[in-house]
């Protein structure tokens, strides 16, 4: 029994240790060759790291550790942010093979950068570091470019530019070098090593050509604009193609890029460089700088060519780009023969950047007429504007406008909507001429109104404070309307009686007080005595009657109302009075609410045809 416990005993220790043996592998396996690979700072990669001298006693514990670790870092890899960074651009560069004065020397060398997790990476960081010398390739421009925040699952590709010194001791030459990339919460991740940028010597050529370079010639900080450059090859292509314009990294930041191909039919990229043959790079491979696949575009990419650049603007400067189209094919490597003839200039410029003022005067009235704000458009920006210019105010409920002016401005009103424009262009800190905008208030406006105003256009690329407010105070007041009407109505034979009926109505805010109605008597008319009617309704005030007989329509404010009428006044017949000029009916005691149905009432008078 004993002996059959022991050589089970053995059988189990020999067991654990062959497991032992297979963990340890797995270790290290894990820890060489998946570790690295992952940018997150975690703990749990630091206990990874511990386990070695644990496992010669707790065999048990890291088969359960093991598990935990391997599960673990799959649900981290994707809860942080990852990057990615890969070459874009291939590395060959050179110069012209008979005169080094001759054709490019500019050269752009990319990398795409990946954020492969689940969150944004702020403060992205990428580097240009040299790993060898050589005193005829240099940087031109940037080492370092700050690219912000790069949210999750997004890919950026990044420029910098290299400059060969045209002298005939650059042929053949290399340089190496490296870009990294980094950021807040990932470690830095960086290119192959050893890779080198080498000089080759160029032939110029007439089947690489540039056919147009089109894009604008100004463009402004924080706008992003595209710029397309069309090309020509060989019919059939090349194993190897570049077709680029030189975009300096210190102003340009190249957000997406397309090319087409039409060899092969329909051919597209997302780089302007074609690895068609599958280029090795290695600079320590015995193949090094030849074809060995995979190949991509069937093997060789070009015909015509249209590569779109999409760009955001991230600098100030000017730069004049030179399209430059080479290649490999047949063991050696040729450029456009047209390089430098077909060019775009393009000024960067800080944006002008537009804002608007809106004021006014004192409160306004219920019922008021010919109130006014004022509206100022001003450049806050770093540059003069371009283009035209528009004012929008589409005014509140309560206000309507009736007049909009101001020099230089051409003003439209629809409904309530104002809108004025100008073309010419306003430097940077100064204003345009204010504009005056004229409104009605409403009887019926609420106590305070908030009137906005906004501006547009002038290339601008802010609209972030493209807008102001003016809040309004509006003085709550009665508001008196009157209502005609006449019985009968039409054209009428002499000796009819016309009964005039005038209903009042307050339809303000407050309650009217000291109220006075006046009416004219119409021409060829006599009034008739006790005619003229109070009818109050539910108003609650008081009225009395008056008459004037020196009444004038074109200057009432000169009328007396002392008259009494009398039968046969002036001539008329008996029961009428001609002197009888105007009624006036004057509220003598109350107030005319506001609120219905307490707010209106009717007067009245008539009168006879002569």
């Amino acid at each position: 029994m004993n002996r059959k416990f022991s050589l089970c005993l053995a059988s189990c220790k020999q067991a654990f240790r062959i497991l032992r043996r297979a963990l340890v592998r797995c270790i290290q396996f894990f820890r060489s060759t998946l570790l690295f690979t992952l940018s997150v700072k975690s703990p749990t990669f630091k206990v990874v790291r511990a386990l070695p001298p644990l496992l010669s006693g707790y065999p048990f514990f890291l088969s359960f550790l093991l598990s935990v670790i391997f599960l673990g870092a799959g649900g981290v890899s994707t809860a942080y942010a990852q990057i990615t960074i890969t070459p874009v651009t291939w590395n060959v560069i050179g110069l012209d093979s008979n005169r080094t004065t001759d054709g490019p020397d500019l050269f752009p060398v990319g990398v795409r950068v990946v954020n492969t997790g689940g969150t944004a990476i702020t403060n992205l960081t990428i580097n240009f570091v040299w790993d060898s010398t050589n005193a005829n390739v240099n940087l031109d421009g940037v080492s370092t470019i700050n690219a912000g925040t790069t949210g999750a699952g997004v890919s950026r590709d990044f420029y910098f530019l290299v400059r060969i010194t045209r002298i005939n001791a650059a042929y053949n030459s290399k340089r190496g070098y490296h870009i990294t990339a980094s950021g807040d919460s990932v470690a830095s991740v960086s290119t192959p090593t050893p890779r080198e940028l080498y000089v080759e010597k160029l032939v110029s050529q007439n089947r690489n050509s540039v056919t147009s370079i089109t894009g604008p010639s100004t463009v402004y900080v924080g706008g992003t604009y595209t710029v397309t450059l069309n090309a020509n090859t060989a019919t059939n292509g090349y194993e190897q193609l570049e077709d680029y314009l030189p975009f300096p990294a210190s102003i340009f930041e190249v957000t997406s890029l397309t090319t087409t191909y039409t060899a092969p039919a329909g051919g597209t990229n997302t780089k302007f460089y074609a690895d068609a043959c599958g280029w090795d790079t290695v600079p320590t491979s015995g193949t090094y700088r030849s074809c060995i696949g995979p190949t991509q575009f069937g093997g060789k990419a070009g015909g015509t060519i249209s590569t779109t650049y999409t760009l955001r603007i991230i600098g100030t400067g000017t730069t004049t780009l030179s399209a430059l189209v080479y290649d490999f094919s047949g063991s050696s490597y040729h450029y456009n023969s047209d390089y430098g003839t077909t060019t775009l200039s393009i000024t960067a410029l800080n944006a002008p950047d537009l804002t608007i003022a809106k004021s006014h005067t004192g409160n306004f009235t219920q019922g008021q007429t010919g109130a006014t704000y004022q509206l100022t458009a001003t450049n806050s920006g770093g540059s003069a504007t371009a283009g035209t210019v528009t004012v929008t105010d589409t005014l509140p409920t309560g206000l309507t406008p009736t007049a909009a002016t101001g020099t230089g401005w051409t003003c439209s009103i629809a409904s309530a909507t104002v809108t004025c424009t100008r073309s010419n262009t306003l430097a940077a800190s100064a204003s345009y001429p204010p504009i005056t905008l004229t409104v009605t208030v409403a009887s019926t406006a609420a106590a305070s109104i908030t009137n906005q105003a906004s501006v547009a256009g002038g290339s601008e690329i802010n609209t972030s404070n493209n807008t102001a407010s003016d809040l309004t105070t509006i003085t709550v007041a009665p508001y008196l309307t009157l209502a005609k009407t006449v019985s009968p109505t039409g054209d009428q034979m002499p000796g009819t009686e016309l009964t005039y009926a005038i209903n009042f109505t307050n339809t303000g805010g407050l309650a009217a007080q000291q109220m006075v109605i006046v009416d004219g008597i119409p021409d060829n008319t006599d009034f008739k005595l006790s005619s003229a009617t109070i009818s109050p309704g539910s108003t609650g005030i008081t009225l009395v009657i008056e008459y004037s007989g020196d009444y004038i329509a074109a200057s009432p404010g000169s009328a007396t109302w002392i008259y009494s009428p009398t039968s046969s006044g002036g001539g008329a017949a008996s029961g009428y009075d001609r002197n009888v000029k105007a009624v006036h009916w004057r509220m003598m005691g109350g107030n005319l609410s506001q609120t219905p149905p307490n707010n209106s009432g009717t007067v009245g008078f008539t009168v006879k045809v002569r």
